[in-house]
């Protein structure tokens, strides 16, 4: 399985009976890594899924595997490669908190969804986080997007502080849960549903420590052991871009 995907197969499941997409539907896997959940969607609902991972280790991987993945190099920030529309659903697991600007991809992927298609997501969050942290957050993360520039002051420097501004719905890798739901409602996507699966999360944090003796590789290793004391859960969403 992937380095990160709490639940296997249980959580994706879940997401396509919510879906209900028919046999033949076009899905982008956006972060497909090795491309399993691109094969089981292909043969368990016979979807026609394209992915796009940053590794091209993991890329070529795949390939050897699988040779009939339609799978390549790309990054959900850009997804210029894909027409407008061209998209039944889209989906992210646990790939959105590893996206430097996470905005941009959930625009992306509302533009590449045709109309009705349907978005899933599956990542970590912040548990009860404080009201005065999340309010404190979200007015750095304005501050820092809002941050005026003088004139030729712009260049590489620039663009590296652009991708690592403050996200105003993520917080140390882990997404503020109504933040968030106020972005996607911002972006236009309707029908939102989401459901904690951090029981998910806690089995596959014991598993992996119970088989390694550590976390020391996984991807979110350091959102599972967050400086600002808020405990991690996992969630899945659901959403669709109106008809």
């Amino acid at each position: 399985m992937s380095d990160f995907k709490p639940g296997e197969f249980r959580i994706t499941k879940k997401a396509m009976e919510r879906w209900k997409l028919p046999k033949g539907s076009k899905v982008l896997d956006i972060g497909c890594g090795l491309g399993e959940t691109m094969e089981f969607l292909e043969e368990e609902y016979g979807y026609e899924c394209s992915g796009i991972d940053l590794s091209m280790a993991r890329i070529k991987e795949a390939k050897t595997r699988n040779p009939n993945l339609n799978l390549k190099y790309g990054d959900g920030e850009f997804l210029d490669d894909f027409t407008s529309f061209s998209f039944d659903g889209v989906l992210m697991e646990c790939t959105l908190s590893l996206i430097n600007l996470p905005d941009e991809a959930l625009h992306e992927a509302y533009c590449v969804l045709k109309k009705g298609g349907k978005l899933f997501l599956s990542d970590l969050y912040v548990k009860d986080p404080d009201p005065g942290f999340v309010s404190a957050h979200q007015i750095e993360a304005e501050r820092q997007k809002r941050k005026p520039h003088k004139e030729g002051e712009c260049g590489t420097d620039c663009e590296e502080e652009h991708r690592n501004r403050l996200s105003g719905f993520r917080a140390s890798g882990r997404f503020l849960k109504e933040p968030l739901l106020a972005q996607l409602e911002e972006l236009g996507y309707r029908n939102i549903v989401w459901e904690d699966c951090s029981l998910e999360l806690d089995n596959f944090v014991a598993e992996k420590l119970m088989r390694d003796g550590t976390l020391e590789g996984c991807l979110c290793g350091e959102a599972l052991h967050p400086k600002d004391n808020f405990k991690t859960g996992y969630f899945m969403l659901t959403a669709e871009k109106p008809i």
